[in-house]
């Protein structure tokens, strides 16, 4: 894959400068990152230092993040977070700000094959892949033993990154489906400006700033059925798409 050139050297330096500083405070934190998801029983360790990692990083390279909170959330009970998908710092910037919830991620397979950063996507999140039906089916046997122990999950119903964000791709079933099942609250956020911040396409382009985290109110899946999915999924993509047009995008 060729990386090309913003045409402003700032934006690509910029980008540069993150990607170096993701990389070393990664060093600097991996014998602790090692050690807590070393023991499934230190997982819950291991998501605590990602949080650390992730507010380290943001801070020296001067990105901020305002969360905005619709409805005080109750974190006895687990929810499935239902994010848009703008870039690869969604999932940092999620870790860091959306502290109220003890949760994990469920994404593509492709992520736990990442050297080094893969590690959280092998132990303590959940890892899809989705050409596998038997793999996929033992990914949401495992979300249920999450739910079980009160713990959240984050599904990007986007299913991966678009090519022209923040235009959001049509969403994905299977979100809305676990949750029905389940009987699980759906958590729409709406993530704002993260693509500005950093592009996700070939392209060195970036710049520090300040972005939104929209936390709207949950949506209870109480008494739905599966023929209730298609409805459900529509509600979550319109109330993001609401949001994300009030601010422009």
């Amino acid at each position: 894959m060729k990386i090309r050139l913003n045409k402003n050297p700032l934006k690509s330096l910029y980008a540069a400068y993150f990607g170096l500083w993701t990389l070393i405070t990664f060093i600097i934190l991996y014998p602790a990152i090692y050690y807590t998801l070393s023991n499934p029983k230190r997982y819950a360790w291991g998501h605590r230092v990602r949080r650390v990692w992730g507010w380290i990083l943001l801070r020296v390279c001067f990105v901020r993040v305002k969360q905005i909170v619709e409805e005080k959330l109750d974190t006895t009970k687990p929810y499935i977070i239902t994010p848009n998908h703008q870039s690869y710092i969604d999932i940092i910037t999620l870790t860091v700000k959306l502290n109220q919830l003890n949760f994990s991620f469920m994404a593509k397979a492709e992520l736990a094959k990442i050297p080094l950063f893969g590690i959280w996507f092998r132990t303590v999140d959940i890892n899809v892949d989705r050409k596998n039906i038997r793999k996929a089916a033992e990914a949401y046997k495992k979300a249920t033993r999450f739910f079980d122990s009160g713990r959240s999950l984050v599904i990007f119903p986007e299913g991966t990154i678009g090519t022209h964000v923040p235009k959001m791709l049509k969403f994905k079933d299977g979100p809305f489906r676990l949750a029905i099942e389940k009987q699980i609250d759906i958590l729409p956020v709406t993530i704002l400006g993260n693509h500005i911040i950093l592009a996700d396409q070939d392209t060195l382009d970036g710049r520090p700033g300040t972005v939104y985290q929209y936390i709207h109110k949950p949506i209870s899946t109480k008494n739905l059925t599966m023929d209730d999915v298609d409805a459900l999924r529509e509600k979550v993509y319109h109330i993001i798409q609401n949001k994300l047009t009030e601010y422009g995008y």
